[in-house]
């Protein structure tokens, strides 16, 4: 007689498989194209994603934005996600995309819940006086979202431009194709 060192029931349904693997449910700060545009700056929107992984396995790794099917397959680990779990950034421009601020003041601030420009720009006096350079962070994004908000207008209007010659390229190599097309047609008479 054989054994086998898996339990043969894991084949029998999903969730029994599903039991052995590693799942997390988290927030990831997306790139909103069309709201960055408007902005002139880089702005985020938060997207759910799931993360599965293969335990032993470190090749297995699945990172991707959750389903419905993920939703009703993980239920119970997407309960305790949505029961407040995970932390959410929040919509705007994270601070880890300012240059400008190093990494531990990235974590400073997230442990205040502080976790976008628009939030820092935002912060209140009374916060800034407690913590030392708060201040200056806080003049920094100010300055950031004036400058992108000037310079919005101006972004648009270079993208309109770049659309509007992308087509007029177009356009002269229709008009030089049907050119050629019609003198060889005249040709061939």
């Amino acid at each position: 007689m054989q054994t086998a060192d898996f339990d043969v029931g894991d084949f029998n349904s999903r969730e029994a498989a599903d039991k052995s693997v590693y799942v997390k449910f988290y927030i990831r700060p997306v790139l909103n194209d069309a709201e960055s545009d408007k902005e002139g700056r880089p702005i985020y929107n938060d997207k759910e994603y799931i993360e599965i992984r293969t335990p032993g396995n470190q090749t297995n790794i699945v990172h991707r934005p959750v389903t419905d099917m993920d939703k009703n397959r993980f239920k119970l680990a997407y309960r305790e996600f949505k029961s407040g779990e995970a932390e959410q950034i929040g919509d705007g421009t994270p601070l880890v995309e300012a240059p400008w601020i190093t990494r531990s003041q990235v974590e400073e601030l997230s442990y205040l819940r502080i976790r976008t420009l628009e939030q820092l720009a935002a912060v209140g006096d009374d916060v800034c006086t407690r913590i030392p350079g708060l201040f200056k962070l806080k003049a920094r994004a100010k300055l950031m979202a004036e400058r992108a908000e000037k310079a919005a207008p101006f972004l648009e209007m270079q993208k309109a431009n770049d659309e509007l010659k992308n087509r007029l390229e177009t356009l002269e190599k229709t008009i030089a194709d049907q050119a050629a097309l019609i003198a060889s047609l005249k040709k061939g008479k």
